[in-house]
This record gives C-alpha cells, sequence and structure tokens, in this order.
C-alpha cells in the first residue's frame, strides 16, 4: 500500500486545513486517503502546471510551496487572480463540472504537488462525505476573500487595499525575516503582481509601498516585501491610522495616508 506524505501545519482555508479543522476520524482518514492519490511531482519556479482553457479534468494537491492564477486577456496582457498555498488544490473546478480551465497555473518558486486524476477525486469525494463538506468551506473561504476585494475596490482608498492584502498574506503564509526582525510575505510578488491583486494601477501601488514604508510598517524590495509592523498594517487596513508607539487613531478624522481628505 502506498504510504500517505507526511502531514504539516497546513494554512488556514486550504482543503487540507479544513480536514484538519473537523478533527474528525471520517475527516482524519480523508486526509490520509487523499494524500495516497496520483503521483508525486516537483516544479521549479515559473513551470506551468495548468494552462488556461485546457479541457484536462486532473487535479493538483499542493504539498509545499506557492502557486499563481494567472488570466490573458485579448490583448496579450497577463494578471495575476490568485495565489494558492499547500494544502489546497488546483484545477478543482474544471474536474468537477468538465468545462475547459478558467485560468493558468504556474509555480511561484519550488512547487511539490500530487497529480490526481479526475476520476480518482471524484471518486474520493464521493466515498469520503467529510471531503465535501471540507471543499465547500474551502470554497467559501475563497468567496469571502473574493467578496472583501470586490468590496474594497469600490469603497478603499489603494493604500488601505494594499496594507489588507499584505497583512493577509503575512499572516496566513509569512515567515521571520532574516534577522528576526518583521515577517518576510509569501511568495515573493512584484509590484505589477502587487497591483493585480489590490486592483489598482502598478504606479498607484509603487507609491502606496512607499507611504507604507515611510510609516516604518514595510521595507519593499525586489519581488520582496517584509511587514516590519503587523499591527500598524492591519490599523491602516482597517482604516486606522498608526500612532506613536503602535497606538492607533480611529474615527471621523483618523484617514490613512493618500486618503482624500
Amino acid at each position: 500500500m502506498q504510504r500517505a506524505e507526511s502531514t504539516g501545519s497546513w494554512p488556514a482555508g486550504t482543503l487540507l486545513a479544513e480536514l484538519r479543522r473537523d478533527g474528525s476520524p471520517a475527516a482524519l482518514a480523508a486526509e490520509q486517503a487523499v494524500l495516497r492519490l496520483g503521483t508525486r511531482r516537483a516544479h521549479d519556479r515559473g513551470e506551468t502546471l495548468i494552462l488556461g482553457r485546457d479541457l484536462g479534468g486532473f487535479v493538483l494537491l499542493l504539498l509545499s510551496g506557492f502557486t499563481k492564477a494567472t488570466v490573458e486577456d485579448t490583448g496579450g496582457t497577463t494578471a495575476l487572480l490568485d495565489i494558492r498555498a499547500y494544502g489546497d488544490v488546483v484545477g478543482e473546478t474544471a474536474a468537477l463540472d468538465g468545462l475547459p480551465r478558467s485560468a493558468t497555473v504556474t509555480a511561484a518558486g519550488p512547487v511539490t504537488v500530487r497529480r490526481i486524476s479526475q476520476a480518482d477525486w471524484l471518486h474520493w469525494l464521493g466515498t469520503h462525505p467529510t471531503a465535501g463538506i471540507a471543499l465547500c468551506r474551502c470554497l467559501v473561504h475563497r468567496g469571502r476573500v473574493t467578496t472583501r476585494r470586490l468590496v474594497g475596490l469600490a469603497s478603499e482608498p489603494v493604500v488601505t487595499r494594499l496594507a489588507e492584502r499584505l497583512a493577509d498574506l503575512a499572516r496566513r503564509y509569512g515567515t521571520p525575516a532574516p534577522g528576526g526582525v518583521g515577517i518576510t510575505v509569501r511568495p515573493g510578488l512584484s509590484q505589477a503582481e502587487l497591483a493585480d491583486l489590490t486592483g489598482a494601477g502598478e504606479r498607484r501601488v509603487h507609491a502606496a509601498l512607499h507611504e507604507l514604508a515611510a510609516l516604518g510598517l514595510v521595507r519593499p524590495g525586489r519581488r520582496s516585501t517584509v511587514v516590519l509592523s503587523l499591527p500598524g498594517l492591519l490599523a491602516v487596513a482597517a482604516g486606522e491610522r498608526p500612532g506613536p508607539a503602535g497606538r492607533t487613531v480611529s474615527g471621523p478624522g483618523a484617514r490613512p495616508p493618500g486618503a482624500p481628505s
């Protein structure tokens, strides 16, 4: 019998995290079962794992690393839609409805996956009721994140939206920065990719990054961002402004940097 991959701590909102959160014997059995499915494969940064508009039905379960989901418009411009992390799945939509892939998925760095056939994936869902519930929770989590982003597009300044995206990535996937000061945001994203996630132009995101850096909240770098003060970043994301010694000021007069007065 094929052994399951060793399990660890999966980021919140991912499929394996939802199975682990359930905690029931049935959910743990479903987790072990899916970790045995398919074949284990390793991919390097930039490799295409799934091609948009392709008709394939296989599913990829991410065991380590991150992937980027992108789409290309008629003019050839590529936009970043979402980040998927270890513990999550990609390709599950096409496996369920049989329609062409809605996005291209590439490795954001070294990635390890289990490539699961459509038949094995559907059989796993059919034989493990807790798997379907966990997948639904995973999809609900993604839907809530998308809704927050859409609401922000209509009502929040760019710097507020950027602060929220960086804080979310830091809390979910961040690691201690070199020297132990701050949190390195993962995966490493370019300013153009941050602009896609923020729903703003690259120049505006560049300016917003400098505003946050001037407040001592982040340290931008080439394809990397270090969060120096997560509480301060969360304050800006909440429409507050950082005060002395990490305190925040809220209320009608508390506008985030760059917000219209």
